[in-house]
C-alpha cells in the first residue's frame, strides 16, 4: 500500500522549510552587516594609524673628521704643475702654519664652500706624520683638498702668505722658467677673506670678473658644487 503524506504532514513540512529559509536569510544579513562594519572600521583605523618612522639612513649624514693617515696619503702625492681641468679656472689659497690659526680656520671654512685648494710650500714638523696631524687638526670635519706643492709657489710667484690665486686652464701649460705667464692667472696677497679678494678681482680684472663672480656665488650659497 502506497504511503501518501497527510495534509497535516505537508503543512508541517512547509512550515519547517519556511522557517529554515528565514533563518538562513537572517544569518546572511547579519554576516553582511558584520563584514561591512569591519571594512568601515578598517578604513577608519588606516586613516588614523601612525605613520611609519622615516628611513634615517637615507638622510644626509654629518661629515666626519679626516684621519691623519688619509691626509698623509694625499699629501704624499707627487706634485706637478697646477693645471685647471675642463677649462674651468682653479681657485688656490697659498698658506703656511706660520699664519694665525684663526686665519687658517677661516680659509678652511671658506674653501669648502668655494672649492678652493689649500697649498703649502713644505712640511711643518719633522715628518709627514706631523704635517698630516696638523692638517687634519685644522680641517676638522671640512672637506678641503690640501696640497704640499713647492713648485706652485714659484709657478705663481707667491712670496708671502696667505695669497689667493685664480688660475686659468692654461696656467700650467706655458711656463717660463717654472713661472706661469702673467695673463694666465690673477693673484691677491694678504690676510683677507675670500669674498673680499674675489670682489677685488671682479672689480679690477675684467678678464677674470666672471670667474670671480661665480666663486663668490658659491661662497654666498654656502656650498661647493
Amino acid at each position: 500500500m502506497a504511503c501518501y503524506p497527510t495534509l497535516a504532514r505537508i503543512v508541517l513540512a512547509c512550515v519547517v522549510a519556511s522557517s529554515t529559509v528565514g533563518v538562513v536569510r537572517a544569518e546572511t544579513e547579519m554576516e553582511r552587516s558584520s563584514r561591512i562594519l569591519g571594512e568601515v572600521s578598517e578604513r577608519v583605523a588606516n586613516q588614523y594609524r601612525a605613520a611609519s618612522p622615516p628611513d634615517v639612513s637615507a638622510l644626509p649624514q654629518p661629515a666626519t673628521a679626516i684621519a691623519p693617515d688619509e691626509v698623509a696619503r694625499r699629501l704624499s702625492a707627487q706634485p706637478s704643475p697646477i693645471i685647471a681641468t675642463n677649462k674651468t679656472p682653479e681657485l688656490l689659497v697659498f698658506v703656511s702654519f706660520s699664519m694665525p690659526r684663526e686665519s687658517l680656520l677661516r680659509i678652511v671654512e671658506q674653501s669648502e664652500k668655494t672649492g678652493a685648494k689649500m697649498v703649502f710650500r713644505g712640511m711643518a714638523g719633522n715628518s709627514l706624520t706631523d704635517m698630516s696631524r696638523r692638517v687634519a687638526d685644522i680641517l676638522g670635519n671640512h672637506r678641503v683638498e690640501t696640497l704640499i706643492h713647492p713648485p706652485a709657489f714659484a709657478q705663481f710667484k707667491v712670496d708671502r702668505v696667505p695669497a689667493l690665486v685664480l688660475a686659468g686652464s692654461d696656467a700650467g701649460n706655458h711656463l717660463d722658467n717654472g713661472c706661469a705667464q702673467p695673463g694666465s692667472y690673477v693673484k691677491v696677497t694678504g690676510d683677507v677673506s675670500q669674498d673680499y679678494a674675489l670682489d677685488a678681482i671682479e672689480r679690477t680684472s675684467p678678464q677674470w670678473s666672471d670667474a670671480a663672480h661665480q666663486f663668490n656665488n658659491k661662497l654666498a650659497r654656502g656650498f661647493h658644487q
